[in-house]
């Protein structure tokens, strides 16, 4: 009777190398949707950030199934000793679970996400009261191997809420009060002019090669800088009133957020390797419609470096 269940357990465990239903490889097989507490220490600051991981691995078309639980093990020992030797970066955090996992795994890539919500300290714009606004990191990690070699890519990103001025509506108002009441233009040019605005949503994220590093507080400022105006958890009436100033004298676009994101990160990191890859997404929360405002672009750096400096056709 003993040997019957050793012999049962012996089969489910070998279950994963058995063969599978149709012979095809799957590109990313594993875990989703792991809640884990991680601390992270920089510059003296100690952040409790509540993560949610995914942990994947491609699987060979001969193999039914893979270890799951081998992905899981790795998770908590990477995530327990970083807690020790204090992780600095997320997406760090990200490279050293996938290459532990490929050591684990009969596996040819790995690929590991990070997302969290962050916290930064931050003064209101006139008062300079202290207030803590929330933004959200997205990190991540892959692995490949190639033959002998270990090729790793690492990425950072950051989703940022903040409010935008639409020009269009603000134009139409000038002209309504030039021709409807007689204001001159260099009186209209001087005051704020009425428009709708929207709360939105910008995210930047950058691939690059594992030895370039990109600093999550800094594209938190160039997401909140191509806005027409940063937004704050609270504000007494002076800072409101400077919040409407500044995106009143700053109407965009969707459009011309992304683009300014993008311009803004490759004004920051001027050395950006042509081999990073950026991706820019703006989504305008929209007042007066009924549907959103949306806005994309990714690419390669020396591709959009291309494209910015005039080399290439539209």
């Amino acid at each position: 009777m003993k040997h019957e269940k050793m012999q049962r357990k012996i089969i489910i465990s070998d279950i994963q190398e058995a063969a599978p239903p149709v012979h095809l490889r799957i590109n990313r097989v594993g875990v989703k949707g792991v809640k884990k507490t991680i601390m992270r220490k920089k510059n003296n600051k100690l952040t409790v950030l509540h993560a949610t991981i995914n942990a994947y691995i491609d699987l060979q078309k001969t193999k039914k199934g893979i270890h799951m639980s081998r992905n899981l093990e790795v998770v908590n020992e990477i995530i327990e000793s970083a807690i020790e030797r204090n992780i600095e970066d997320t997406e760090v955090l990200c490279m050293e679970i996938a290459k532990k996992i490929l050591e684990k795994q009969p596996a040819t890539s790995a690929e590991v996400e990070i997302n969290a919500d962050y916290t930064l300290p931050k003064k209101t714009p006139f008062l300079k009261l202290q207030t803590q606004e929330r933004y959200g990191i997205h990190a991540k990690a892959i692995v490949i191997k190639s033959g002998k070699e270990i090729i790793t890519r690492r990425s950072i990103g950051a989703s940022v809420e903040g409010l935008t001025v639409c020009p269009c509506a603000m134009e139409a108002m000038r002209e309504y009060l030039a021709r409807e009441h007689g204001i001159s233009r260099e009186i209209l040019s001087k005051i704020p002019i009425a428009s709708h605005n929207q709360r939105s949503k910008g995210t930047l994220i950058v691939e690059t090669p594992e030895n370039y590093r990109v600093e999550l507080d800094d594209l938190i400022e160039i997401i909140e800088n191509a806005m027409s105006s940063p937004i704050y958890e609270v504000l007494k009436r002076e800072d409101e009133l400077k919040v409407v100033l500044d995106a009143h004298s700053k109407p965009r676009f969707t459009e011309d957020v992304l683009r300014l994101m993008i311009k803004g990160l490759l004004e920051k990191y001027k050395d950006l390797p042509g081999n990073a890859y950026v991706i820019a997404r703006q989504e305008n929360y929209e007042s007066i419609h009924r549907h959103n405002t949306f806005a994309e672009r990714s690419g390669f750096v020396y591709e959009i470096n291309k494209e910015i400096n005039g080399d290439e056709e539209d």
